[in-house]
């Protein structure tokens, strides 16, 4: 592995999938980005509730779900119409992007470049697909985009040489967001393509203090959301771009300890009204949580929970204003995936939809992104710490 970036290490504790080698685990979920941190476990604060702003979509009631195992190895993004992208295992030391043409369809192969593994990250309605090609160190990170899944893989024009690339999302008329880097991390611009043929443009700086940055969502108006931190990855804060050569602004934090802010990725953390979702940590990283921002100017609201897994991220959100993410217990040793049906809503524990007797450890899974139809899709550990992901479907009427 080229370097132990701290941000791996927690989103590794986040997915779960700490019983992997480190290099397939870094594939699946979040190769090594410039911005993060390192979570010690200690005693978490107290969480705050603060008011909504009132242009806040409502979701519908609750309803029952159904619990899919897909099959593959991680189902990371999911479409309007249920199209899923991740990565599946294509030999024993190979991991190819995947797509899914529903829940109830086995993984099709998307190929990589010659020689490189893959993964997908993000899907949009015209069934264009972005995710990167690495090798086993991640000594080399290539940009790639799939016109269908029918379609060869290609690179994205622009990686500079000596810097690496990855790319995290595609809106529905073909905008991509992502990120090139260098080695040492010194070098970290967020990166916005108009299209797949296009030059990179390069996105503006939140500020010289915090240029290390990244470009994780984009909505259908072009709205970019994304990170900035310091050089060292301690402080960091949710960032918005209005457009591609807007000027940053940096998110709000809930305050009360709770002063930096993040988002997840993949996900998709931004709808089409720009309502947002994300988490927020005190220094020290002793807490997390989950985070709602209404629009750029909007107070933080943190989501309400009321068991035990009061340590909390939010990673996606629908434009119904249906929140998906995951909590975790005080010492971050069990980890449950949830729902928040409305910003105002209080988290729902997702594992209660599970079967009893199943062959899922329900203390390792998490939730990471929604769709408007209300499909979640997730992942997590079975008993025999085997890494697996699902899809869980609203059974409405039930």
């Amino acid at each position: 592995m080229k370097n132990e970036n701290p941000l791996t290490k927690l989103m590794l504790l986040l997915a779960v999938l700490l019983t992997l080698s480190r290099a397939q685990a870094q594939a699946d979920i979040l190769r090594p980005v410039s911005i993060g941190f390192a979570l010690t476990r200690t005693n978490g604060a107290a969480q705050q509730n603060q008011a909504l702003a009132p242009s806040t979509p409502q979701a519908s009631p609750q309803v029952q779900y159904m619990v899919i195992e897909l099959g593959g190895r991680t189902a990371l993004n999911i479409s309007e119409s249920g199209q899923i992208v991740g990565s599946k295992v294509s030999a024993p030391e190979l991991i190819h992007a995947a797509f899914w043409a529903s829940s109830r369809s086995a993984p099709i192969d998307l190929g990589t470049l010659p020689g490189l593994n893959s993964v997908a990250r993000g899907i949009n309605p015209r069934r264009e697909i972005v995710g990167f090609a690495f090798n086993e160190d991640f000594s080399v990170e290539r940009p790639l985009f799939w016109a269908s899944p029918n379609s060869a893989s290609v690179e994205l024009p622009g990686l500079p040489a000596g810097l690496l690339g990855e790319v995290y999302d595609i809106n529905p008329s073909g905008q991509i967001v992502g990120q090139f880097f260098n080695a040492d991390f010194s070098v970290n611009p967020a990166v916005f393509w108009p299209n797949s043929k296009a030059a990179p443009i390069y996105l503006h700086e939140l500020s010289n203090e915090l240029p290390a940055s990244v470009a994780t969502n984009i909505n259908a108006s072009g709205n970019i959301l994304g990170d900035a931190c310091d050089q060292a990855g301690v402080e960091c804060h949710a960032v918005f771009w209005a457009n591609s050569t807007s000027t940053p602004l940096a998110l709000a934090s809930p305050g009360s300890g709770f002063i930096y802010s993040f988002v997840v990725f993949p996900s998709h953390a931004i709808n089409g009204a720009g309502n947002m979702v994300g988490y927020a940590y005190t220094p020290g990283f002793a807490a997390l949580r989950a985070v709602f921002w209404a629009s750029s100017s909007s107070p933080a609201v943190i989501l309400s929970t009321v068991s035990e897994f009061t340590n909390t991220v939010a990673a996606g959100i629908s434009d119904n204003g249906q929140i998906v993410g995951y909590g975790y217990n005080e010492d971050f040793s069990r980890s449950h995936p949830f729902i928040w049906p409305s910003a105002t809503s209080q988290g729902i524990d997702l594992t209660t939809f599970f079967p009893a007797g199943s062959n899922w450890d329900l203390d390792s899974t998490f939730a990471i992104a929604v769709n408007n139809r209300g499909e979640i899709v997730g992942g997590g550990l079975f008993k025999d710490g085997t890494v697996h992901n699902f899809v869980l479907v609203p059974m409405h009427g039930h």
